[in-house]
């Protein structure tokens, strides 16, 4: 049996089909077109879970469903629409307490320095107030730090984590509230801290940490917040909280609800549905408001009126003489996509390497190191910085049309008194030749400003920043937000990737229209919007770095609130991605591949069509019989890592060979409905249940000489040599309405059919030795001809999958009877208190199983999953991948025909 994680990926696959074991081997383990992944097999690796989406059909949650009216299905839709009414809510409430306090610590931050710099500028002694920056920076680093030293997780931007869960990866502690609280606080710190980081990013992941825990109605952090509401408490209902949660972080970060919601269905779920996309679309739109109304009089607005929908304000791109862009442009246009994947495949590289380094050393090491290196990254970074603006800024005059009416090379937004508020005179003269003319620092402009802001000046100051100051910009963000993302605090990667490039189009449009000067002819490459090259840069660099297409589009379509860009977005962002494809993936999808996260793809490997199930499975099967004694089920959840196990029962295969007209019952039904007509309802309670299944009778002389249909009387006692198997399997389980209509085989008549009588009586799970036909590739290496026979001869019957969760919780309740009575004594329990510790259940170490109760037995047949997924042995990989992947499967037995499970055909 295996995990998700235990899926070994096949890149390299022959035109012939792979016959010998030799051959089978190479496909699976070449290494031949895995160019794109980064390298550093050596990365210490995490062991990930998966989701149980798929619903245990048991008996506990049939009878569950018996008690479910039209009323409570009506009831749970309309909880659905309030709770992400509510998840959109709070999402933007956390991006309001977000935003505050980073105006606020910013405000707080450059006050203090602003008044030691003008304190000591006269003097020519400033160092002083870098180093105040500098212990400022380096403060706000530790703290941002050591909320990653609390919870781990929190760390980088949060979308691989909840890429990785929407997808079925259940990565550790990825919705815990104590992340909630590391991510929205670090972000705050890491933010007006310096670090070349956004809050976007962070968002996302708090608004599915608020899809995932709202609807739970509990904490497991605070004890005494445990209402009595379970009907969302499960993985298939969270994962759509989740991705309403996600969607509603991207419309909070840019005011964008419908590209919220193509984020979560692009990068994020692969399960979707048409009511979850109406609930997720309600979800952000009511995470879009409640930010705009309580952030405008933030902002200086009345209080109602809704003029801040999003974190990051892009401006008004005003058409005014000249259009956004005419259709010649779409050839630059896409110059610039292509330039920009390729600086975000450089990008993407240089960042791996980085990673891979602090993989190895540093996560590997004390946490203490994570937040070291955090401190080095803002020194560095207050160091550049500094040095930059004190030596290499230009100092540049702003009129406006009252002052110089002839127009001059430095007029900027005529009228516009917003960009002269924003920007930063340090080190710079208090007047020119005369006293109407002002400088301002354009280095300092941007890098002194919040990244908010500097993009909007990138995007509508036309001529406001010189090439060599652009240059500089471009370089120092390149440099250190490559340095910065992964690195042990929150950081987001949209905000760093759009000043990188924007930085990149205002260079581009400032070089045309110095060149136009020197050559007219370029005059209708100029002959556009400033600010469009400055768009299309940040959308071909941004897109070049995580390979988004049609949610970026949207995304910055409703920022910039111009549906005249559409085209040339959706342009860029296709060659962008084309482009650096070619050399790596998404940075996103880079850092799943470096933490060894078991996603898989959207399609399977190429030309996988040659290789079976057979190829790709695990060998190693682990399963239990329908009545187990207790101490062989401790065993195996203590010496195994598995979720889930087989229940199956050894039959000889010669025995089933005697009837092949029973084969048609390859998978035995354990159960049929044994009730009057009158109550024989389906599970609505609308529809007669017209035909029963039959029972088998004891009296049958058929039912004893078939393997697969022997029947027991349900009352007598259990004999010692009917453990595995013992009479009374299931019955009448405390007033449940199922009972068996086969039985499974004693051991004596196991023994007699499987071993001749050779073996021994006692414990199946102790002395029953079941070896298993060995996979054609194995046969004749070694092994004996007598012994080969013997093995061939011998199969398990499939019954159904038991959750190591489920037994888990059977043994901390003492859900087990003793050996000398009938099942009929075990203990009920029903589905609510089943999964009542859910999700985080108790391991098995954590249980107190006494030698007596080790003795006991248990009834695995009544909890198990009769009726899960399974595909046949001979089904091609790209079945088995398309099964797994579309159904979003935790297991897939694979099966040989006739429902007889081998050795080696198990879980993939």
């Amino acid at each position: 049996m295996a995990e998700e994680d235990t899926y070994r990926r096949a890149y390299d696959v022959t035109m012939t089909y792979p016959s010998t074991r030799s051959e089978r081997h190479h496909l699976l383990t070449s290494e031949e077109v895995h160019r794109k992944r980064p390298k550093g097999s050596d990365i210490p690796s995490k062991d990930y879970d998966s989701l149980d989406y798929d619903n245990c059909y048991n008996v506990p949650y049939k009878k569950a469903l018996r008690t479910f009216s039209k009323k409570t299905y009506l009831h749970m839709e309309v909880m659905r629409w309030v709770l992400v009414g509510f998840i959109g809510v709070f999402t933007g409430l956390v991006a309001l307490f977000i935003d505050v306090c980073v105006r606020y610590l910013f405000k707080l931050k450059f006050s203090l320095f602003d008044k030691v710099y003008h304190a000591t500028v006269e003097d020519g002694n400033v160092i002083s107030a870098f180093l105040l920056l500098l212990g400022v920076n380096v403060l706000f680093a530790i703290i941002a730090s050591a909320f990653i030293v609390i919870e781990p997780v929190a760390a980088g931007s949060g979308i691989p984590e909840i890429k990785c869960y929407l997808n079925g990866i259940k990565v550790p502690h990825v919705t815990r509230l104590t992340t909630l609280v590391s991510k929205a606080v670090g972000v705050l710190f890491s933010v007006a801290g310096g670090f070349f980081v956004g809050k976007e990013g962070p968002m996302i992941h708090s608004g599915a940490i608020v899809g995932a825990g709202l609807p739970q109605f509990r904490s497991m952090f605070f004890k005494f917040i445990n209402l009595p509401y379970h009907f969302f408490r499960s993985d298939r209902e969270k994962r759509d909280f989740v991705s309403s949660g996600a969607a509603a972080g991207v419309a909070a970060a840019f005011g964008a609800p419908i590209g919220g919601v193509l984020f979560s269905l692009e990068e994020g779920s692969s399960f979707w549905n048409q009511s979850l996309t109406w609930r997720t679309l309600f979800c952000s739109f009511c995470s879009t408001f409640t930010l705009n109304l309580f952030l405008s009089p933030v902002k200086g607005l009345q209080f109602g009126l809704l003029g801040t929908p999003s974190l990051v304000d892009f401006g008004v791109f005003q058409q005014s003489e000249r259009q956004l862009w005419k259709a010649y442009h779409l050839i630059v246009f896409i110059i610039m996509g292509a330039v920009g994947g390729l600086l975000g495949a450089l990008f993407n590289s240089i960042n791996t390497q980085i990673t891979i380094y602090r993989l190895k050393y540093l996560i590997r090491s004390r946490r203490v190191w994570r937040m070291a290196e955090a401190v080095l990254i803002i020194m560095c970074t207050t160091a550049a910085v500094s040095i930059a603006v004190t030596v290499l800024g230009t100092c540049v005059p702003f009129r406006n049309d009252d002052d110089d009416p002839s127009g001059g090379d430095h007029i900027y937004s005529p009228g516009d008194t917003s960009f002269r508020n924003e920007t930063i005179d340090y080190f710079c003269p208090d007047h020119g030749d005369t006293k109407n003319v002002l400088y301002y620092n354009d280095l300092a402009t941007i890098l002194f400003n919040p990244q908010e802001t500097a993009i909007k000046q990138l995007f509508h100051q036309n001529g406001a920043f010189t090439l060599p100051t652009l240059w500089i910009v471009f370089l120092v963000y390149f440099i250190l937000a490559c340095w910065t993302y992964g690195a042990g605090i929150p950081s987001g990667l949209f905000i760093p990737c759009l000043v990188i490039g924007a930085t990149y189009g205002r260079f581009v449009a400032t070089a045309l229209t110095v060149l136009e000067k020197q050559f007219p002819i370029l005059h209708f490459l100029t002959n556009l919007y400033p600010g469009t090259y400055a768009l299309i840069g940040a959308a071909s660099f941004l897109g070049g770095v995580v390979r988004m297409t049609i949610s970026l589009t949207v995304i910055l379509i409703e920022s910039t609130n111009e549906i005249d860009y559409g085209l040339p977005i959706m342009l860029t962002l296709m060659v962008a991605k084309w482009v650096g494809d070619i050399f790596n993936h998404g940075l996103y999808d880079i850092h799943v591949e470096l933490n060894k996260t078991p996603l898989l793809g959207w399609e399977s490997p190429h030309r996988m069509e040659k290789l079976t199930a057979e190829d790709v499975m695990n060998p190693d099967l682990k399963y239990l019989y329908p009545i187990t004694r207790v101490g062989s089920i401790v065993s195996q959840l203590r010496t195994t890592a598995h979720s889930a196990f087989l229940i199956v029962t050894p039959v000889s295969l010669d025995k089933v060979h005697q009837k092949p007209q029973t084969m048609a019952h390859h998978t035995p039904q354990l159960y049929s409905r044994r009730e009057p007509r009158e109550h024989a309802l389906s599970i609505d309670s609308d529809v007669e249940d017209a035909n029963p299944s039959p029972v088998t009778d004891d009296s049958d002389p058929e039912a004893f000489s078939n393997p697969f249909s022997l029947s027991i009387n349900h009352n007598h006692p259990v004999p010692s040599s009917a453990v595995a198997s013992p009479p009374g399997v299931g019955g009448h389980h405390h007033g449940d309405q199922y009972t068996h209509a086969r039985a499974y085989p004693t051991i004596a008549e196991v023994e007699e059919e499987v071993d001749g009588g050779g073996a021994g009586g006692g414990d199946l799970v102790n002395s029953l030795t079941v070896t298993l036909p060995l996979p054609e590739h194995s046969r004749g290496q070694g092994i004996q001809p007598s012994q080969r026979r013997k093995d061939e001869q011998r199969v398990l019957v499939f019954h159904g999958i038991i959750l190591r969760s489920q037994l888990v919780t059977l043994l901390q309740n003492k859900i087990f009877f003793s050996e000398g009575e009938g099942s009929q004594t075990q203990p009920d329990i029903d589905h609510r208190m089943l999964s009542e510790k859910y999700p985080r259940y108790p391991s098995v170490f954590d249980v107190s199983v006494s030698e007596d109760d080790k003795r006991m037995l248990m009834d695995l047949s009544v909890f198990m999953n009769p009726s899960p997924y399974t595909i046949s042995y001979q089904a091609r990989l790209p079945q088995v991948f398309n099964l797994f992947r579309t159904m979003g499967l935790r297991h897939l037995p694979i099966m040989q025909d006739s429902g007889i499970v081998r050795l080696t055909l198990c879980y993939l």
